[in-house]
């Protein structure tokens, strides 16, 4: 069905409210609107739905919402799931009546709905399905995208993103749906399988998280700066801040108040410096030694230090890197030698020494929380216990209350780590130097690629198949000794010619190391024209590291232009 069709068939359709239809109508002069609109159904994949807002198949609006929600509902009837769906959404437009349009659907086909009335993180979603024995979770958020967009995240019964065969589950479904497949309750609220949570799930994610984190003295002398960037965390971290007993904790009042326009920045994401620029202004008035900021469904922290009369930000890998030598630090011996830290295969290997300083391990996973928090739940078959989970993209989890990256608790940890170093008369920044002298220089860049024309986009799959075909063998001056292709679930050892299998999911991800034990991953979007490069390189001392790194981008660079033009 073309996009033209489907687009007269929704003004046609008696289950279209008049409101969209009219939205509708003033595309009729707009061809290419009404293509981009229709020209398929927005598509589910591994992280759910996400969209542009809007009327139209491919974009987010109770139509898509109460689509995907049929075809969830009848995934959970069809394998006898019974515990019901935990609901909750941030702060983006349209995300309450998103979420009511799901819970409407799931009531009407029998099932239970336990429903988040106010914002709430994502974290506490995950919590909640774990807390309830709920069968699936669903999140109305589109993280740290622009105002205009929104999403639809489903978890399943263990608290965890689905994975890649659950979501295909899914979208199978969804596509052999219509609308007039959809059932709606509209009296949904009334019915006995509509649970509205109040503060008892709250409470019990605040005490797990007080569980997770070290007991602290003397916390009350750390001056900590937070904005949750018009997001969810408004309400949840500072309290859990002064529950720890951080008692010196102010707000960027100016973005507490949950606002989907996000007004004070051009992007809210604590990845991005701009993000902090109304946080760095307050701070000029008042004395910080910390500044946390977190995106909006609460489920990535970012953080500044005061070090020397200016603000340093720490990136994803430095803040891991912290807490996996604190929490650890904390364990007794044999605990710690039970202990296993779970990171992503792009993010930095500097916590390889630290954890085996302490007898701990280190395993690698794909890209994605899901990845770490499947894994999580298969350590205790090895009598073996998780100390934390992260990735370089500002997400980290501790404890087993939760199974995705949760900005609440990193913002209370990251806070701990800091009052611990200002009670020795440090900072962090000084103890990430201390940890470099110790271990070694890491240091990473990323560079993204994108390709604005098809004629682009077919050359990057062109290159990318002849670096599979033919294994680089120098990365500028440093020799490659393994080459991985996660892909294909390879790894060869240049050394001896030796293959053997990488025991992960297949993702279409190539990686190399050097012998000087750099690191370089090319990892191609999967649904968009666009290649991210992951560069980490060590170094006996700063220098050494520095101009490694800018050896190698500058020669990875120079391969994927001229691959591109070959």
């Amino acid at each position: 069905m073309d996009a033209r069709t489907r687009y007269e068939l929704w003004l046609q359709d008696p289950l279209i409210d008049e409101d969209t239809k009219e939205e509708l109508r003033e595309l009729a002069d707009h061809p290419g609107e009404i293509e981009d609109r229709f020209f398929k159904w927005l598509g589910f994949g591994t992280g759910g739905l996400r969209g542009r807002l809007g009327a139209g198949a491919n974009r987010m609006n109770i139509y898509t919402v109460r689509l995907v929600t049929q075809a969830l509902a009848n995934q959970l009837k069809a394998q006898g799931k019974t515990g019901g769906v935990a609901i909750a959404h941030d702060s983006r437009h349209m995300s309450r009546e998103f979420t009511e349009a799901a819970a409407s659907v799931l009531v009407a086909n029998q099932i239970q709905v336990y429903v988040f009335p106010t914002v709430a993180p994502t974290p506490l979603l995950s919590f909640a399905v774990r807390y309830f024995g709920a069968s699936a979770g669903i999140v109305i958020t589109a993280s740290h995208n622009p105002p205009e967009y929104n999403g639809y995240k489903v978890y399943n019964e263990h608290g965890n993103q689905m994975l890649s065969e659950e979501a295909l589950g899914i979208s199978t479904e969804m596509a052999n749906l219509g609308l007039d497949s959809v059932l709606v309750d509209h009296q949904a609220q009334e019915s006995p399988l509509w649970q509205w949570l109040g503060a008892e799930v709250t409470e019990a994610y605040y005490a797990s998280l007080l569980q997770i984190a070290p007991p602290l003295v003397e916390t009350e002398n750390l001056r900590v700066l937070y904005t949750p960037l018009h997001g969810t965390g408004g309400q949840y971290v500072p309290a859990i801040l002064r529950r720890a007993g951080f008692t010196n904790v102010a707000t960027v009042d100016q973005q507490m108040a949950p606002d989907g326009d996000f007004p004070t920045v051009s992007y809210p994401n604590p990845e991005d410096p701009k993000a902090f620029a109304l946080a760095f202004e307050q701070a000029k008035e008042e004395p910080y030694d910390l500044i946390i900021a977190t995106d909006p469904d609460a489920d990535r922290m970012g953080v500044a230090v005061q070090q020397g009369g200016e603000w340093i930000l720490l990136n994803g890998n430095q803040v891991g890197v912290l807490l996996a030598d604190y929490l650890l630090s904390q364990l007794d011996p044999e605990r710690a030698r039970r202990s296993v830290v779970i990171k992503t295969i792009v993010t930095t290997d500097m916590v390889r020494p630290i954890a085996h300083k302490y007898g701990a391990q280190v395993r690698d996973t794909l890209t994605g929380f899901k990845y770490i928090g499947t894994l999580m739940d298969r350590l205790p078959q090895e009598d073996l216990e998780f100390a934390l989970g992260f990735e370089e993209s500002y997400g980290y989890l501790a404890g087993m209350a939760v199974r995705d990256k949760d900005a609440v608790l990193a913002s209370l940890l990251i806070a701990q780590v800091a009052a611990l170093y200002q009670r020795q008369g440090s900072t962090l920044v000084e103890r990430f130097e201390e940890l470099m002298q110790e271990h070694g220089y890491y240091l990473q860049d990323l560079v993204s690629y994108s390709f604005a024309t098809s004629l682009e986009a077919e050359r990057s799959r062109e290159f990318i198949q002849r670096l599979e075909r033919e294994p680089i063998r120098t990365i500028g001056s440093e020799q490659v000794v393994e080459v991985l292709n996660y892909g294909t679930s390879t790894h060869l050892d240049l050394r001896t010619q030796e293959e053997s299998i990488i025991s992960l999911p297949q993702e279409g991800v190539l990686q190399w190391i050097t012998a000087e034990g750099s690191k370089v991953t090319l990892r191609p979007s999967g649904t968009e024209p666009k290649m991210k490069l992951y560069i980490e390189v060590q170094g006996e001392n700063r220098q050494q590291a520095e101009a490694r790194l800018q050896q190698i981008k500058a020669s990875f660079d120079q391969l994927v232009r001229a691959g591109l033009e070959a």
